[in-house]
């Protein structure tokens, strides 16, 4: 007999049936009436004026199994402050539900679409069918709250459950799980998914469409046949028993309660809670210990009285009066309460043999814990009943606990990642449940890719690549400083950009649509390229811009732009150059000159229009040939490409996942940095997504920008890690160090995975022997060992050197020079005269014109430069393989002989240029290599 029993009989008095003997499978289900906003009347109540309410809630998991001894007891403590501010009897369910294999499947498989990647989709699919088979084979885990309370009506009830739900959400909210309500259909949906186990789909009923036509919810509930036996019940193929845990030990693991729910078989388990009130549990601990007192004094009475002084009290009586003290300084000093709690466990399999195998299982785990398991004898219908989270208990096996008893009969483990229509990233390491996530559901889908070499992190980078490649219509951008996805280019069909001084693959940096451009988008267009020329010049000129710079700069922009948009032209850099020569600054020719290399120079990569294939949806930026005089200004090239195809992408609908591979090397520069800063806070509302892949996330942890570009991404992957400062790392991301060990000394492609506010551990290994390994891979001694490394080809001019197929062929190099009507240096007056478009705001303020003695003269002997780029000049550069024999270089810009001004001297470019035929050979192949 419990301690407090002859106290509280009332309260834990069992619910009486609606129906004692039913005479039909409608008559088992517990349930009077349904309401939509999930409220069900499930019985009367103790007094014969009030009605009994129940009310579910959906509440998510926590990860209390990865947490270490300190975070657990923070866990433990704050669900002991929860369940004290619960005042109504309450029921916990933690339901082992059925999932249909064939919605996971058309959830998370690829779809084939015939367009010639369908034999990738195949590889993805049975890796991912593998990971199922290895998990819990069709199980599903759902946690429910289910609240009940005594009122004389609905309205009463309703307003009940809305105090209650802020209790709930505070309570809850700081265990860091989500709850929802749910919703009348809901509710249904749960026990009709429990009756009908396997036939899941078969449930259509809907609340407010039964109203109108008098439909009863029982009879789509209820299933066709249920059989009843002393120790089991038969459902339709199904076999079912009820079991209770019967004995307690004076401790309890709080791993109990996850070992068993976490067994691969259908199941409810359900924790049933009764409040004792406590002015009520004051009282009774007080009788009961007078009672104690009175037959203790009564024991020594009757040993006195036989001349028995010496004798202490019997041990019985001592450690009762033990017991009651401490129980009675807990619910004093300790803030517990008292509780009766009744702990029942539904099993459900395919045949009798399996449940005895169940059973016999589950009773296991209880010796081994020192709690007794027994099953609910002639009980097995009420039983049932009280599982169920309908909110009536039918049974009376209960107990009291005090608040740190109960809690250590925790419902949580560990979170899990399933995202309908997401990518796959490995399986759960607890669960051993596949993880499935989409980062476009998140606040933020930025992300961060950590792991030093040989963890897997290009590995898992690729996979998601083409996850997302494969499964959408969304665009992949990667930059690349090792030319190491170029093979993922080429397999899919890809584009690739290698940039250097050398390149055939040309991106123009002033590209933008105008002919899909309205007034409004082009200001947005002048003021992008304003920002991106203010970048390129600034970089260009040591940091050295000062304001007059600046209003240059944008006047020049604004009056090239407002031309190209009336005439529908796309301006290049030449364009640009020309227009900022004819200011008539001497800032100007200071920004002229600076430019000069990269427009007019043997660095003019960028003074062509774009001719990779814009349209392709996967597009390689590799950088590792970059120079270091090219570098900073291809890296602003770069950057201004992207985000413009980004823009592109959202005009039509489609998002894009940008990649940039060993971020740091782009972090650790101050231009690339703050352009990756503009990047990461703008592309959210373009639909662009951003993940950076570096080695160590400590060294990142440094850099103040990197710092806040990470704690703004919800998406974040750590693979193994070194010297990790923990404290900074939870700080930014809210990984704990417990979490950490998963990434301290882990396997390759192992690790922690955040996705939104889901921290979990994942293992993302997959077999070697297929093609999305060896694809994948960058494991130099693995290809060697399996014979599988090749050979790249030579870097070299004119051989399409780290070009995969997929990108357009090289174009016949096209003339950079405006054709006629095509000047950007357009008078005011002409630029407002009738006919032209062009808004009035837009009008530069200056429009200089280039006067005769403008251009300084530059006397450069053997060279003629009054006529265009002769042939020999072309024959001459095809001899360095940068042109085909039928193309012609691009025209540059030819100075013409005007007065030399004061304030310029040209003698070092005269002796550079000027003395022997060394010079003549000098000017043919180096100075007139364009294009």
């Amino acid at each position: 007999m419990g301690l407090f029993s002859d106290g509280f009989k009332e309260l834990k008095k069992a619910d009486v049936p609606l129906y004692r003997t039913p005479k039909s499978i409608q008559e088992t289900i517990e349930i009077l009436s349904v309401a939509e906003n999930g409220i069900f009347e499930v019985g009367r109540g103790r007094n014969a004026s009030m009605n009994k309410y129940s009310k579910s809630y959906r509440f998510t998991d926590i990860n209390y199994t990865t947490a270490n001894e300190e975070e657990q007891e923070s866990i433990f403590e704050r669900y002991c402050k929860f369940l004290n501010s619960l005042d109504c009897q309450f029921k916990i369910t933690v339901n082992n539900k059925n999932k249909d294999l064939a919605d996971l499947r058309e959830m998370v498989l690829l779809s084939y679409r015939q367009d010639g990647f369908d034999r990738f989709r195949r590889i993805y699919n049975d890796i991912i069918e593998d990971k199922i088979r290895e998990g819990r084979q069709g199980i599903e885990q759902e946690r429910y709250l289910t609240l009940t309370v005594e009122r004389k009506n609905f309205e009463e009830a309703k307003a009940q459950f809305a105090t209650l739900e802020a209790v709930l959400h505070k309570g809850l909210g700081e265990l860091g799980t989500e709850i929802e309500p749910l919703s009348g259909n809901e509710r249904l949906k749960a026990l009709h998914d429990f009756y009908h186990l396997g036939r899941e789909d078969g449930f259509d009923f809907d609340i407010r469409h039964a109203k109108k036509v008098g439909a009863d919810f029982r009879n789509d509930l209820c299933n066709g046949m249920l059989k009843y036996f002393p120790e089991h019940i038969e459902d339709e193929g199904k076999f079912v028993r009820a079991l209770f845990i019967k004995k307690y030990p004076s401790s309890l693991s709080d791993r109990f309660l996850n070992i068993i729910t976490s067994l691969p078989v259908h199941s409810i388990v359900s924790i049933d809670v009764v409040p004792v009130p406590k002015d009520m549990t004051t009282k009774e601990l007080q009788k009961k210990y007078l009672g104690i007192e009175s037959d203790i004094i009564k024991q020594q009475r009757v040993r006195n009285k036989n001349n028995d002084f010496s004798s202490e009290i019997s041990y019985a009586k001592r450690m009762e009066k033990k017991d009651i003290e401490e129980i009675m300084d807990d619910v004093r000093e300790n803030d517990q309460c008292l509780f009766y709690t009744a702990v029942s466990i539904i099993l459900v399999t395919e045949s009798k043999e399996e449940l005895e195998s169940v059973t016999e299982t589950v009773e296991s785990i209880g010796k081994s814990h020192s709690v007794t398991i027994d099953t609910h004898y002639l009980k097995q219908r009420e039983a049932l009943n009280t599982a169920l989270p309908i909110g009536v208990r039918q049974v009376e096996t209960m107990r009291t606990m005090l608040t740190q008893s109960l809690a250590a009969l925790l419902p949580f483990n560990v979170q899990e990642l399933n995202d309908a229509g997401g990518n796959y990233y490995g399986i759960n390491q607890i669960s051993r449940n596949i993880n499935v996530g989409d980062r476009k559901k998140l606040i933020n889908g930025n992300g961060f890719i950590f792991g030093v070499p040989g963890s897997g992190k290009s590995f898992f980078a690729k996979q998601e690549m083409g996850s997302v490649f494969l499964n959408t219509t969304d665009d992949v951008i990667v930059i690349d400083p090792m030319n190491e996805y170029f093979d993922i280019a080429k397999t899919y069909d890809g584009a690739v950009v290698n940039l250097s001084a050398y390149t055939r693959n040309f991106v123009n940096p002033l590209e933008a649509d105008m002919a899909h451009t309205n007034e409004k988008g082009l200001r947005e267009v002048i003021a992008d390229k304003s920002e991106f020329m203010l970048s390129l010049c600034d970089q260009l000129l040591g940091n050295a811009l000062n304001q007059k710079h600046h209003s240059i700069i944008d006047r020049c922009v604004r009056g090239l732009y407002m031309a190209a948009w009336k005439q529908q032209r796309v301006p290049v850099m030449s364009d640009f150059y020309r227009v900022l020569k004819a200011q008539q600054e001497m800032e100007a020719q200071e920004l002229a000159l600076s430019l000069e290399l990269f427009v007019e120079g043997s660095l003019n990569i960028f003074n062509h229009h774009t001719n990779v294939d814009v349209d392709s949806r996967f597009t390689v930026y590799g950088i590792q040939d970059l120079g270091s005089q090219l570098a900073p200004v291809a890296m602003l090239v770069m950057m201004e490409a992207i985000q413009q195809r980004i823009l592109d992408n959202a005009k039509r609908g489609r998002a894009t996942w940008l990649y940039i591979d060993e971020c740091h090397v782009l972090l650790g520069s101050e231009y690339s940095a703050k352009y990756l800063q503009q990047l990461w806070k703008k592309v959210r509302k373009q639909g662009g997504l951003c993940t950076g892949i570096s080695q160590n996330v400590s060294d990142l942890l440094q850099n103040y920008i990197a710092t806040t570009l990470l704690s703004n991404s919800e998406f974040v992957v750590l693979l193994k890690q070194s010297n990790v400062d923990s404290a900074k790392l939870a700080e930014t991301i809210g990984v704990s160090d417990a979490q950490l060990r998963f990434v301290s000394n882990s396997s390759s492609g192992t690790g922690l995975l955040k996705c939104g506010g889901v921290v979990i551990p994942f293992d993302n290994r997959i077999s070697k022997d297929t093609d999305l390994y060896r694809l994948y891979n960058t494991n130099l001694h693995e290809k060697i060992a399996e014979g599988a490394l090749q050979e790249k080809q030579d870097s070299g001019f004119g051989n399409g050197a780290g070009m995969a197929g997929g990108f357009m062929p090289q174009p016949e190099v096209q003339e950079t020079e405006p054709s006629d009507g095509f000047m950007p240096g357009m008078t005011e007056t002409e630029m407002k005269s009738e006919g032209n478009l062009l808004p009035g705001w837009a009008v530069p303020e200056v429009a200089a014109q280039q006067t005769e003695n403008f251009m300084p003269e530059m006397e450069v002997p053997g060279w003629d430069v009054s006529g265009s780029v002769f042939a020999e000049s072309s024959r001459q550069a095809d001899g360095l393989g940068l042109f085909s024999e039928d193309a012609a270089p691009t025209k540059i810009y030819e100075p013409k002989h005007h007065k030399k001004e004061s304030g310029f001297a040209f003698s070092e470019t005269d002796q550079l240029i000027q003395g022997s035929g060394q010079a003549s050979e000098l000017a043919g192949n180096d100075w007139m290599i364009y294009g």
